[in-house]
C-alpha cells in the first residue's frame, strides 16, 4: 500500500501528514492558536495548520452566541443547558403536541421505533446529538430588548415566558428520545445538551423557519407543522383581534353569539389564507407539497401574520353584525329544517368561514404563483378594509327584518342544497362560499342584499 504523500512540515520532522477527523476539537484545533507552557511558565502559541500562518482569523462575536436574521427578523441564539432544565423548558409544548407518533407518521413503523431505541441508548452512553431548536413568540416590548441582552439574560428571559408562547420547531424525535433516556438513567438529566432558540416577535417568522428546516427530512404535513407553533399562533390573534373570543374544545363551550369561533379552527383559516385555496388535501403528498411551497412563500413576508389578522378582524366584524338578525319565534316552520336560519349561523359553517377568507386573500394576493409587490398589497388590504367598515355602518342602521332581507337566507338554504355532483359535501360547500364572497368583494361590498352572492355558484 503505497504511503500518504509527505508535506515539506513532513519531510523536516520525517514523520508522514495525517488528516485530522472533523470532530470539534480538530476543527477548533485548525482554526485557532493553540497555547502551551515553556520553560518558566511562560506561554508560547504555536500555530497548528501551516494555512494558519497566511490566513487571517475569522472574525466572531466574543460576548454572545447570538446572530440576527434578517430575512425574517429573528434573534437566533445557541445555548448550552442541562438536559433536565431543557425538558422542564419544553414540557407543555411536547404534552401539547401529544408525542413524537402523533406527529410524524414514519415513526410507526418498525424500523423508525428501531432507530430512536438506538438512539435512546446512545444518549445514555453519552452520546451528544445536534442542537434542538425551540420557537419563542415574544411581546414587541420584550422582542425590542432582545438585542440589548447577553446570552444568559436572553435564556432567562425565554424561561420567565408563558409556556403557550414556547414550541418546539426542530428536534422532537430528539427530544423524545431525552424523555425515555432520562427515564432510565437519571443522570442524562444533569449532562449539557445544545439548545438553539429563535425568537421572533411574530409566529409566521416561526413558521417560515420551521418549514424551511424541515425540508428533506422526515416528512410532516402541513397542518402539523403549524401545530407546532399553533397556541402561539391562538395568543398573537386574540391580542390583535378586536372582538375575537376563541373557544377551547376541552372547556366544552359552543358557539353562542357573533365573534367567537373554535381554536382549532383557526388553523384551517390560518392554513388556507397562507395558500390561497379553499380546500387542502394533506392526504395527497404532491398536492401538500405544491401547497407548502406557497405558504413558505406567503409566510416569509413580514406582514403575513398583520394581514392575517386583519382578513380575521373583518370575518369577525361582519359575523357580529350579521349576528343581529335573530328570526322571531314562532316563524319558522318547523317541519321544514334549514341550516341557516338567524345571523350567527352563516359563520357557525367553517365552510363559509374558510370562503371568505380565502376569497380575501385571492384579493389581496392574487391566485397561487401570482407575486405582488409590497405596496399592492397594502393598497388592495386598505380597499378591502374599507369596504368591509362600508358594508358594517350599513348593516348598524337596517332594522332586524331589513338585515334578514339582506341577508336572504332562504335563497342560500335553496342554492346550497342543491351542490354539485361529484364534490364531497364539504369541498362542495368551501367552493359554494368562496364564490359567493368573491362577488361580494367584486361588488366592493356595496350590495343591496346577498342574494347575487348566494346565486353565484
Amino acid at each position: 500500500m503505497p504511503l500518504a504523500p509527505r508535506t515539506k512540515q513532513a519531510a523536516k520532522t520525517g514523520t508522514a501528514s495525517v488528516k485530522k477527523p472533523l470532530t470539534s476539537t480538530a476543527v477548533s484545533a485548525d482554526l485557532w492558536p493553540s497555547t502551551s507552557t515553556g520553560k518558566g511558565g511562560s506561554k508560547v502559541t504555536a500555530k497548528t495548520s501551516a494555512s494558519a500562518k497566511s490566513a487571517p482569523l475569522p472574525r466572531t462575536a466574543s460576548s454572545s452566541n447570538s446572530l440576527l436574521d434578517k430575512r425574517v427578523n429573528c434573534h437566533s441564539i445557541m445555548t448550552m443547558m442541562e438536559t433536565q432544565d431543557y425538558l422542564k423548558l419544553v414540557e407543555r409544548a411536547y404534552q401539547n403536541r401529544g408525542g413524537i407518533e402523533f406527529q410524524r407518521e414514519k415513526l410507526r413503523t418498525t424500523s423508525a421505533i428501531r432507530i430512536r431505541r438506538r438512539m435512546v441508548e446512545d444518549i445514555v452512553n453519552g452520546a451528544v446529538l445536534p442542537p434542538v431548536v425551540v420557537g419563542v413568540v415574544l411581546q414587541e416590548i420584550d422582542f425590542d430588548s432582545v438585542s440589548k441582552k447577553s446570552s444568559v439574560q436572553l435564556v432567562s428571559l425565554v424561561q420567565s415566558q408563558n409556556a403557550d408562547r414556547i414550541s418546539i420547531i426542530d428536534g422532537m424525535q430528539r427530544t423524545t428520545a431525552l424523555r425515555e433516556a432520562l427515564a432510565l438513567d437519571p443522570q442524562v438529566g444533569t449532562r449539557q445538551m445544545r439548545v438553539e432558540f429563535w425568537i421572533s416577535e411574530s409566529t409566521n417568522s416561526l413558521i417560515y423557519r420551521m418549514l424551511v428546516l424541515n425540508t428533506g427530512q422526515v416528512p410532516w404535513n402541513l397542518r402539523s407543522q403549524v401545530e407546532v407553533v399553533f397556541r402561539s399562533l391562538i395568543l398573537e390573534v386574540e391580542g390583535k383581534v378586536a372582538g375575537l373570543e376563541v373557544l377551547q374544545r376541552a372547556d366544552g363551550r359552543r358557539r353562542s353569539k357573533g365573534g367567537q369561533f373554535q381554536a382549532d379552527e383557526l388553523i384551517e383559516l390560518f392554513l388556507v389564507f397562507g395558500a390561497r385555496k379553499e380546500k387542502i388535501d394533506i392526504r395527497e403528498r404532491l398536492a401538500d407539497e405544491f401547497t407548502k411551497l406557497d405558504f413558505m412563500e406567503a409566510a416569509s413576508d413580514k406582514d403575513f401574520s398583520k394581514h392575517f389578522c386583519m382578513v380575521l378582524g373583518a370575518l369577525v366584524r361582519i359575523d357580529i353584525a350579521f349576528d343581529r338578525y335573530k328570526k322571531a319565534r314562532g316563524s319558522a316552520d318547523k317541519a321544514v329544517r334549514v341550516r341557516f336560519e338567524n345571523g350567527k349561523d352563516l359563520f357557525a359553517s367553517q365552510p363559509a368561514c374558510v370562503g371568505l377568507i380565502t376569497a380575501m386573500a385571492l384579493a389581496v394576493f392574487g391566485r397561487p404563483g401570482v407575486t405582488r409587490s409590497t405596496a399592492d398589497q397594502n393598497r388592495r388590504m386598505q380597499k378591502l378594509t374599507e369596504g368591509v367598515a362600508s358594508l358594517e355602518k350599513h348593516l348598524k342602521v337596517l332594522s332586524v327584518e331589513k338585515l334578514g332581507k339582506f341577508l336572504g337566507f332562504q335563497t342560500l338554504n335553496e342554492a346550497i342544497t342543491r351542490g354539485k355532483s361529484g364534490l364531497s359535501v364539504g369541498d362542495m360547500e368551501r367552493e359554494f362560499f368562496l364564490k359567493s364572497f368573491q362577488v361580494l368583494i367584486e361588488e366592493d361590498f356595496a350590495l343591496v342584499e346577498m342574494t347575487p352572492c348566494w346565486r353565484a355558484y
